[in-house]
Protein backbone atom coordinates (compact mmCIF):
# COMPACT_ATOMS: atom_id res chain seq x y z
CA UNK A 1 0.00 0.00 0.00
CA UNK A 2 2.82 2.76 0.57
CA UNK A 3 4.04 2.02 -2.74
CA UNK A 4 1.04 3.58 -4.24
CA UNK A 5 0.76 6.81 -1.64
CA UNK A 6 2.74 9.74 -2.98
CA UNK A 7 6.05 11.35 -1.69
CA UNK A 8 4.97 13.68 0.71
CA UNK A 9 2.86 10.79 2.22
CA UNK A 10 5.64 8.51 2.96
CA UNK A 11 7.44 11.21 4.37
CA UNK A 12 5.01 12.46 6.66
CA UNK A 13 4.15 8.67 7.45
CA UNK A 14 7.90 8.10 8.53
CA UNK A 15 8.05 10.93 10.16
CA UNK A 16 4.46 10.37 12.09
CA UNK A 17 6.46 7.06 13.12
CA UNK A 18 9.77 8.47 14.11
CA UNK A 19 8.13 10.97 16.16
CA UNK A 20 5.48 8.55 17.80
CA UNK A 21 8.50 6.80 18.85
CA UNK A 22 10.93 9.70 20.12
CA UNK A 23 7.37 11.11 21.94
CA UNK A 24 6.92 7.72 23.54
CA UNK A 25 10.13 7.50 24.78
CA UNK A 26 10.14 11.25 25.99
CA UNK A 27 6.69 10.39 27.95
CA UNK A 28 8.38 7.02 29.60
CA UNK A 29 10.95 9.03 30.57
CA UNK A 30 9.31 11.81 31.83
CA UNK A 31 7.20 9.10 33.67
CA UNK A 32 9.94 7.28 35.19
CA UNK A 33 11.86 10.01 36.47
CA UNK A 34 8.68 11.58 38.12
CA UNK A 35 7.88 8.52 39.97
CA UNK A 36 11.47 8.07 41.21
CA UNK A 37 11.59 11.35 42.38
CA UNK A 38 8.35 11.39 44.09
CA UNK A 39 9.20 7.90 45.81
CA UNK A 40 12.90 9.47 46.68
CA UNK A 41 10.99 12.12 48.78
CA UNK A 42 8.57 9.52 50.34
CA UNK A 43 11.94 7.09 51.43
CA UNK A 44 13.84 10.39 52.44
CA UNK A 45 10.93 10.89 55.01
CA UNK A 46 11.14 7.12 55.70
CA UNK A 47 15.01 7.63 57.04
CA UNK A 48 14.39 10.69 58.80
CA UNK A 49 11.55 9.30 60.26
CA UNK A 50 13.95 6.21 61.25
CA UNK A 51 16.83 8.50 62.76
CA UNK A 52 14.53 10.15 65.01
CA UNK A 53 13.16 6.65 66.19
CA UNK A 54 16.45 5.82 67.29
CA UNK A 55 17.37 8.88 68.93
CA UNK A 56 14.30 8.85 70.83
CA UNK A 57 15.21 5.22 71.93
CA UNK A 58 18.70 6.34 73.02
CA UNK A 59 17.95 9.45 74.98
CA UNK A 60 13.78 9.71 75.68
CA UNK A 61 12.11 6.53 75.71
CA UNK A 62 9.48 7.77 77.60
CA UNK A 63 9.08 11.00 75.31
CA UNK A 64 8.38 7.99 72.60
CA UNK A 65 5.15 7.62 74.25
CA UNK A 66 4.33 11.01 73.35
CA UNK A 67 5.24 10.42 69.88
CA UNK A 68 3.25 7.26 69.75
CA UNK A 69 -0.12 9.57 70.83
CA UNK A 70 0.61 12.68 69.39
CA UNK A 71 3.19 12.81 66.56
CA UNK A 72 5.15 14.05 64.55
CA UNK A 73 5.78 10.70 63.26
CA UNK A 74 2.17 9.12 62.74
CA UNK A 75 3.11 5.41 61.68
CA UNK A 76 5.94 3.21 63.21
CA UNK A 77 6.20 0.33 65.80
CA UNK A 78 9.08 -0.57 68.15
CA UNK A 79 9.82 -3.95 68.97
CA UNK A 80 12.55 -6.10 70.89
CA UNK A 81 13.43 -9.17 70.21
CA UNK A 82 9.75 -10.67 68.73
CA UNK A 83 7.85 -8.44 71.48
CA UNK A 84 5.99 -5.26 70.44
CA UNK A 85 7.34 -2.71 72.56
CA UNK A 86 5.27 0.39 71.41
CA UNK A 87 2.94 0.88 68.21
CA UNK A 88 1.66 4.52 67.41
CA UNK A 89 -2.28 5.01 66.81
CA UNK A 90 -2.29 5.39 63.44
CA UNK A 91 -0.53 1.78 62.54
CA UNK A 92 -2.86 0.01 64.49
CA UNK A 93 -5.40 1.96 62.87
CA UNK A 94 -4.08 0.95 59.65
CA UNK A 95 -3.73 -2.62 60.73
CA UNK A 96 -0.47 -2.61 59.64
CA UNK A 97 0.54 -5.21 62.69
CA UNK A 98 -0.09 -8.04 60.39
CA UNK A 99 0.97 -6.89 57.01
CA UNK A 100 4.39 -6.23 57.88
CA UNK A 101 6.23 -9.15 58.55
CA UNK A 102 8.98 -9.80 61.44
CA UNK A 103 11.86 -10.89 59.36
CA UNK A 104 14.63 -9.90 61.07
CA UNK A 105 17.40 -7.55 60.54
CA UNK A 106 17.80 -4.32 58.38
CA UNK A 107 15.42 -4.33 55.27
CA UNK A 108 15.24 -1.33 52.66
CA UNK A 109 11.92 0.39 51.57
CA UNK A 110 9.37 -1.95 50.26
CA UNK A 111 5.17 -1.00 49.31
CA UNK A 112 2.45 -2.89 51.13
CA UNK A 113 -0.95 -2.69 51.11
CA UNK A 114 -2.81 -2.16 54.83
CA UNK A 115 -5.60 -3.82 55.87
CA UNK A 116 -7.66 -0.63 55.34
CA UNK A 117 -6.70 -1.11 51.17
CA UNK A 118 -4.56 1.87 51.48
CA UNK A 119 -0.90 1.55 50.31
CA UNK A 120 1.90 1.96 52.18
CA UNK A 121 5.79 2.62 51.86
CA UNK A 122 7.73 0.99 55.03
CA UNK A 123 11.56 0.96 56.32
CA UNK A 124 12.73 -1.23 58.63
CA UNK A 125 15.99 -0.71 60.57
CA UNK A 126 17.33 -1.56 64.13
CA UNK A 127 18.83 0.07 66.86
CA UNK A 128 21.41 -1.19 70.12
CA UNK A 129 21.09 0.84 73.16
CA UNK A 130 23.19 -1.39 75.54
CA UNK A 131 22.57 -5.00 75.32
CA UNK A 132 19.38 -4.82 73.88
CA UNK A 133 18.33 -4.67 70.48
CA UNK A 134 14.91 -2.92 68.83
CA UNK A 135 13.47 -3.40 65.63
CA UNK A 136 11.53 -0.43 64.34
CA UNK A 137 9.31 -0.50 61.53
CA UNK A 138 8.45 3.29 60.08
CA UNK A 139 5.94 3.71 56.88
CA UNK A 140 4.47 6.41 54.66
CA UNK A 141 1.54 6.51 52.36
CA UNK A 142 1.64 5.90 48.80
CA UNK A 143 -1.57 7.56 47.95
CA UNK A 144 0.31 11.00 47.03
CA UNK A 145 2.68 9.45 45.17
CA UNK A 146 0.19 7.06 43.60
CA UNK A 147 -2.39 10.12 42.67
CA UNK A 148 0.04 12.37 41.29
CA UNK A 149 1.03 9.24 38.62
CA UNK A 150 -2.17 8.49 37.60
CA UNK A 151 -2.60 12.47 36.92
CA UNK A 152 0.55 12.28 35.37
CA UNK A 153 -0.20 9.30 33.23
CA UNK A 154 -3.31 10.80 32.02
CA UNK A 155 -2.16 14.25 31.22
CA UNK A 156 0.62 12.38 29.10
CA UNK A 157 -2.08 9.84 27.20
CA UNK A 158 -4.40 12.66 26.46
CA UNK A 159 -1.12 15.08 25.30
CA UNK A 160 0.39 12.25 23.31
CA UNK A 161 -2.24 11.98 20.61
CA UNK A 162 -3.06 16.02 20.26
CA UNK A 163 0.89 16.06 20.09
CA UNK A 164 1.35 13.58 17.23
CA UNK A 165 -1.82 14.87 15.19
CA UNK A 166 -0.10 18.71 15.31
CA UNK A 167 2.92 17.27 14.48
CA UNK A 168 2.08 15.27 11.56
CA UNK A 169 0.34 18.14 10.31
CA UNK A 170 3.24 20.71 10.56
CA UNK A 171 5.22 17.54 9.25
CA UNK A 172 2.96 17.05 5.94
CA UNK A 173 2.83 20.91 5.45
CA UNK A 174 6.74 20.85 5.83
CA UNK A 175 6.97 18.43 3.26
CA UNK A 176 4.63 19.85 0.98
CA UNK A 177 6.95 23.13 1.47
CA UNK A 178 10.21 21.03 1.11
CA UNK A 179 9.07 18.90 -2.11
CA UNK A 180 7.46 22.19 -3.83
CA UNK A 181 10.81 22.57 -5.89
CA UNK A 182 9.77 18.95 -7.26
CA UNK A 183 6.72 19.68 -8.20
CA UNK A 184 7.93 22.83 -10.22
CA UNK A 185 10.64 20.86 -11.63
CA UNK A 186 7.59 18.15 -12.65
CA UNK A 187 5.70 20.64 -14.55
CA UNK A 188 8.61 22.64 -16.14
CA UNK A 189 9.51 18.81 -17.34
CA UNK A 190 6.43 18.10 -18.55
CA UNK A 191 5.97 21.44 -20.63
CA UNK A 192 9.30 20.51 -22.80
CA UNK A 193 9.24 18.65 -25.68
CA UNK A 194 11.01 18.22 -28.85
CA UNK A 195 9.36 21.32 -30.15
CA UNK A 196 10.63 23.77 -27.87
CA UNK A 197 14.24 21.86 -26.22
CA UNK A 198 15.66 25.12 -26.05
CA UNK A 199 13.80 26.00 -22.34
CA UNK A 200 14.97 24.90 -19.25
CA UNK A 201 13.93 24.04 -15.67
CA UNK A 202 14.16 27.63 -13.24
CA UNK A 203 17.16 27.22 -11.26
CA UNK A 204 17.61 28.99 -7.40
CA UNK A 205 20.52 30.96 -6.01
CA UNK A 206 20.80 28.14 -3.33
CA UNK A 207 22.82 25.42 -3.68
CA UNK A 208 20.53 22.65 -2.16
CA UNK A 209 19.73 19.17 -3.70
CA UNK A 210 17.16 20.48 -5.94
CA UNK A 211 18.99 22.92 -7.41
CA UNK A 212 21.42 20.80 -8.62
CA UNK A 213 19.22 18.15 -9.60
CA UNK A 214 17.66 21.28 -11.55
CA UNK A 215 21.25 21.69 -12.97
CA UNK A 216 21.83 18.29 -14.12
CA UNK A 217 18.10 17.81 -16.21
CA UNK A 218 19.45 21.28 -17.75
CA UNK A 219 22.60 19.67 -18.62
CA UNK A 220 20.60 16.82 -19.95
CA UNK A 221 18.20 18.77 -22.00
CA UNK A 222 21.11 20.68 -23.49
CA UNK A 223 22.48 17.38 -24.57
CA UNK A 224 19.46 16.65 -26.12
CA UNK A 225 18.71 19.64 -27.88
CA UNK A 226 22.42 19.86 -28.99
CA UNK A 227 21.85 15.41 -30.75
CA UNK A 228 18.41 16.65 -31.35
CA UNK A 229 19.89 20.18 -33.93
CA UNK A 230 22.67 17.83 -35.02
CA UNK A 231 20.07 15.00 -36.13
CA UNK A 232 17.95 17.31 -37.98
CA UNK A 233 20.95 19.17 -39.83
CA UNK A 234 22.91 15.86 -40.54
CA UNK A 235 19.31 14.96 -42.28
CA UNK A 236 18.90 17.73 -43.79
CA UNK A 237 22.33 18.29 -45.21
CA UNK A 238 22.63 14.84 -46.54
CA UNK A 239 19.42 15.20 -48.12
CA UNK A 240 20.86 17.88 -49.90
CA UNK A 241 23.85 16.72 -50.75
CA UNK A 242 22.28 13.37 -52.02
CA UNK A 243 20.12 15.31 -54.38
CA UNK A 244 22.64 16.82 -56.33
CA UNK A 245 24.40 13.60 -58.02
CA UNK A 246 21.03 12.15 -58.20
CA UNK A 247 19.60 15.46 -60.37
CA UNK A 248 23.06 14.82 -62.57
CA UNK A 249 22.56 11.38 -63.20
CA UNK A 250 18.79 11.85 -63.83
CA UNK A 251 19.69 15.08 -66.71
CA UNK A 252 22.69 13.07 -68.35
CA UNK A 253 20.20 10.41 -68.46
CA UNK A 254 17.49 12.65 -70.24
CA UNK A 255 19.89 14.10 -72.45
CA UNK A 256 21.27 10.93 -73.43
CA UNK A 257 18.05 9.91 -74.74
CA UNK A 258 16.56 12.41 -76.23
CA UNK A 259 20.18 12.88 -78.39
CA UNK A 260 21.28 11.15 -81.31
CA UNK A 261 22.52 7.70 -81.14
CA UNK A 262 26.06 8.80 -81.48
CA UNK A 263 28.91 6.09 -79.71
CA UNK A 264 30.96 8.73 -78.43
CA UNK A 265 27.99 10.99 -76.81
CA UNK A 266 26.38 7.73 -75.11
CA UNK A 267 29.74 6.58 -73.73
CA UNK A 268 30.15 10.03 -72.50
CA UNK A 269 26.79 9.93 -70.76
CA UNK A 270 27.61 6.40 -69.17
CA UNK A 271 31.03 8.10 -67.83
CA UNK A 272 29.52 10.95 -66.04
CA UNK A 273 26.81 8.57 -65.22
CA UNK A 274 29.66 6.04 -63.44
CA UNK A 275 31.24 9.16 -61.87
CA UNK A 276 28.07 10.77 -60.26
CA UNK A 277 27.55 6.93 -59.12
CA UNK A 278 30.44 7.06 -57.52
CA UNK A 279 30.74 10.11 -55.94
CA UNK A 280 27.44 8.86 -54.50
CA UNK A 281 28.84 5.82 -53.21
CA UNK A 282 31.40 7.49 -51.77
CA UNK A 283 29.33 9.59 -49.89
CA UNK A 284 27.03 6.65 -48.63
CA UNK A 285 30.09 4.47 -47.16
CA UNK A 286 31.01 7.87 -45.33
CA UNK A 287 27.57 8.27 -43.95
CA UNK A 288 27.45 4.31 -42.78
CA UNK A 289 30.94 4.96 -41.01
CA UNK A 290 29.97 7.81 -39.34
CA UNK A 291 26.13 5.73 -38.64
CA UNK A 292 28.42 3.17 -37.16
CA UNK A 293 30.13 5.18 -35.48
CA UNK A 294 27.46 6.97 -33.66
CA UNK A 295 25.85 4.09 -32.52
CA UNK A 296 29.31 1.96 -30.87
CA UNK A 297 29.39 -0.28 -33.47
CA UNK A 298 33.04 -0.28 -34.37
CA UNK A 299 35.27 -2.35 -33.16
CA UNK A 300 39.09 -1.18 -32.57
CA UNK A 301 42.13 -3.88 -32.97
CA UNK A 302 45.18 -2.34 -31.67
CA UNK A 303 48.46 -3.04 -32.83
CA UNK A 304 51.70 -1.75 -31.97
CA UNK A 305 52.97 0.63 -35.52
CA UNK A 306 55.47 2.98 -36.63
CA UNK A 307 53.52 5.92 -36.78
CA UNK A 308 55.74 7.30 -39.47
CA UNK A 309 55.90 4.43 -41.55
CA UNK A 310 52.35 4.57 -41.65
CA UNK A 311 52.11 8.01 -42.50
CA UNK A 312 54.74 6.94 -45.45
CA UNK A 313 51.66 4.35 -46.52
CA UNK A 314 49.22 7.37 -46.66
CA UNK A 315 52.29 9.45 -49.20
CA UNK A 316 52.56 6.37 -51.23
CA UNK A 317 48.52 6.05 -52.03
CA UNK A 318 48.02 9.84 -52.51
CA UNK A 319 51.41 10.75 -54.31
CA UNK A 320 49.90 10.59 -57.93
CA UNK A 321 47.17 13.24 -57.06
CA UNK A 322 49.83 15.91 -55.63
CA UNK A 323 51.94 14.81 -59.20
CA UNK A 324 49.04 15.96 -61.26
CA UNK A 325 48.51 19.07 -59.74
CA UNK A 326 53.07 19.23 -59.66
CA UNK A 327 53.01 19.62 -55.98
CA UNK A 328 55.81 17.86 -54.07
CA UNK A 329 55.19 16.36 -50.53
CA UNK A 330 58.02 15.94 -47.99
CA UNK A 331 57.81 14.01 -45.22
CA UNK A 332 60.08 14.19 -42.03
CA UNK A 333 60.08 10.78 -40.06
CA UNK A 334 63.81 10.16 -39.03
CA UNK A 335 63.27 8.28 -35.68
CA UNK A 336 60.70 5.69 -34.86
CA UNK A 337 57.33 6.92 -32.96
CA UNK A 338 56.09 3.58 -31.95
CA UNK A 339 52.35 3.88 -31.00
CA UNK A 340 49.08 1.31 -29.90
CA UNK A 341 46.32 2.03 -32.53
CA UNK A 342 44.01 0.78 -35.09
CA UNK A 343 46.15 1.08 -38.21
CA UNK A 344 43.42 1.10 -40.74
CA UNK A 345 41.27 3.91 -38.54
CA UNK A 346 44.58 5.73 -38.38
CA UNK A 347 45.39 5.40 -42.05
CA UNK A 348 42.13 6.51 -42.90
CA UNK A 349 41.99 9.90 -41.14
CA UNK A 350 45.72 10.41 -42.27
CA UNK A 351 44.61 9.62 -45.86
CA UNK A 352 41.66 12.49 -45.39
CA UNK A 353 43.67 15.24 -44.17
CA UNK A 354 46.69 14.82 -46.62
CA UNK A 355 43.54 14.71 -49.62
CA UNK A 356 42.58 17.74 -48.53
CA UNK A 357 45.98 19.23 -48.45
CA UNK A 358 46.18 18.21 -51.81
CA UNK A 359 43.07 19.57 -52.92
CA UNK A 360 43.15 22.69 -51.39
CA UNK A 361 46.44 23.70 -52.06
CA UNK A 362 47.66 25.63 -55.35
CA UNK A 363 49.45 24.15 -58.17
CA UNK A 364 53.72 23.99 -57.20
CA UNK A 365 53.22 24.28 -53.75
CA UNK A 366 54.79 21.64 -50.98
CA UNK A 367 53.04 19.82 -48.38
CA UNK A 368 55.23 19.16 -45.38
CA UNK A 369 54.25 16.05 -43.33
CA UNK A 370 56.79 16.20 -40.17
CA UNK A 371 56.05 12.74 -37.16
CA UNK A 372 57.74 13.39 -33.90
CA UNK A 373 56.93 13.78 -30.44
CA UNK A 374 56.22 16.83 -28.43
CA UNK A 375 57.99 17.71 -25.14
CA UNK A 376 55.83 15.98 -23.07
CA UNK A 377 56.36 12.66 -25.22
CA UNK A 378 53.27 12.50 -27.29
CA UNK A 379 53.34 11.16 -30.46
CA UNK A 380 52.34 13.77 -33.16
CA UNK A 381 52.09 14.06 -36.96
CA UNK A 382 51.60 17.53 -38.73
CA UNK A 383 50.45 17.77 -41.89
CA UNK A 384 51.25 21.57 -43.26
CA UNK A 385 49.88 23.52 -46.12
CA UNK A 386 50.86 26.52 -48.07
CA UNK A 387 47.01 26.94 -49.53
CA UNK A 388 44.02 28.97 -49.23
CA UNK A 389 43.79 28.74 -45.69
CA UNK A 390 40.81 28.63 -43.36
CA UNK A 391 39.39 31.86 -42.01
CA UNK A 392 39.18 31.86 -38.23
CA UNK A 393 35.38 31.83 -37.68
CA UNK A 394 35.00 29.54 -39.77
CA UNK A 395 38.04 27.30 -37.62
CA UNK A 396 36.03 26.35 -35.29
CA UNK A 397 33.35 24.02 -37.28
CA UNK A 398 35.38 22.40 -40.22
CA UNK A 399 34.81 18.98 -38.37
CA UNK A 400 31.20 19.78 -38.27
CA UNK A 401 29.60 16.95 -40.58
CA UNK A 402 28.48 18.11 -44.25
CA UNK A 403 30.61 21.59 -43.39
CA UNK A 404 32.13 23.33 -46.38
CA UNK A 405 34.11 26.30 -46.11
CA UNK A 406 33.09 28.77 -48.54
CA UNK A 407 35.24 29.80 -51.76
CA UNK A 408 38.01 27.01 -52.21
CA UNK A 409 35.89 24.38 -49.95
CA UNK A 410 32.90 24.68 -52.89
CA UNK A 411 31.43 21.23 -53.96
CA UNK A 412 33.03 21.47 -57.31
CA UNK A 413 36.41 20.57 -55.66
CA UNK A 414 34.97 17.38 -55.00
CA UNK A 415 33.78 16.12 -51.03
CA UNK A 416 30.82 16.15 -49.29
CA UNK A 417 31.77 18.16 -46.08
CA UNK A 418 32.58 14.37 -44.29
CA UNK A 419 36.30 13.48 -44.63
CA UNK A 420 37.34 15.79 -41.47
CA UNK A 421 34.49 14.99 -39.54
CA UNK A 422 35.49 10.94 -40.30
CA UNK A 423 38.76 12.07 -39.72
CA UNK A 424 38.29 13.44 -36.62
CA UNK A 425 36.39 10.45 -35.03
CA UNK A 426 39.01 8.25 -36.06
CA UNK A 427 41.68 9.82 -33.86
CA UNK A 428 39.64 10.09 -31.28
CA UNK A 429 38.36 6.42 -31.02
CA UNK A 430 42.41 5.47 -30.60
CA UNK A 431 42.78 8.20 -27.79
CA UNK A 432 43.90 11.33 -29.87
CA UNK A 433 43.24 14.15 -31.07
CA UNK A 434 43.07 16.21 -33.66
CA UNK A 435 44.52 20.30 -33.55
CA UNK A 436 43.92 22.46 -36.36
CA UNK A 437 45.38 25.90 -37.15
CA UNK A 438 45.42 28.40 -40.31
CA UNK A 439 45.58 31.31 -41.47
CA UNK A 440 43.61 32.48 -44.48
CA UNK A 441 45.46 32.71 -47.97
CA UNK A 442 48.66 31.69 -45.87
CA UNK A 443 47.76 28.27 -45.21
CA UNK A 444 46.92 25.52 -42.64
CA UNK A 445 48.30 22.88 -40.29
CA UNK A 446 46.67 20.17 -38.80
CA UNK A 447 48.53 17.95 -36.37
CA UNK A 448 47.41 14.64 -34.98
CA UNK A 449 48.49 13.92 -31.06
CA UNK A 450 48.26 10.45 -29.14
CA UNK A 451 49.08 10.98 -25.84
CA UNK A 452 51.96 9.01 -24.35
CA UNK A 453 50.83 5.87 -23.01
CA UNK A 454 51.87 4.19 -19.62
Amino acid sequence: MASGLGVRARFTMMYGVALVMTIMLLCGGIYFFIQRALMGQVENHLHKDLATIQEYLKHDRAGLVKVADHGPILLFRVQTGTEPLISSDDWKAEKLEGIVADQGGEQGPYSVQAGTGRPYRVLTGTAMIGSDRYRINVAHSEEAVRQTRKTLAVILLLTLPVAVAVSLAIGYFLAGRVLAPISVITRKAEEITAENLSERLPISDSDDEFNRLATVFNQAFARIEDSFYRLKRFTADASHEMRTPLAAIRSIGETALHASNNQGDCREAIGSILEENDRLRQMIDSLLVLSRADSNQVELIRETVDLGELVRESVDLLNILAEEKHQSIRLAADLPVIVTVDRAMVRQALINLLDNAIKYSPPESHITLTVGRTNSDDAYVSIADNGIGIPEPDLQRIFDRFYRVDKGRSRETGGAGLGLAIAKWAVECNNGRIEAHSTANEGSEFRIIFQQQA
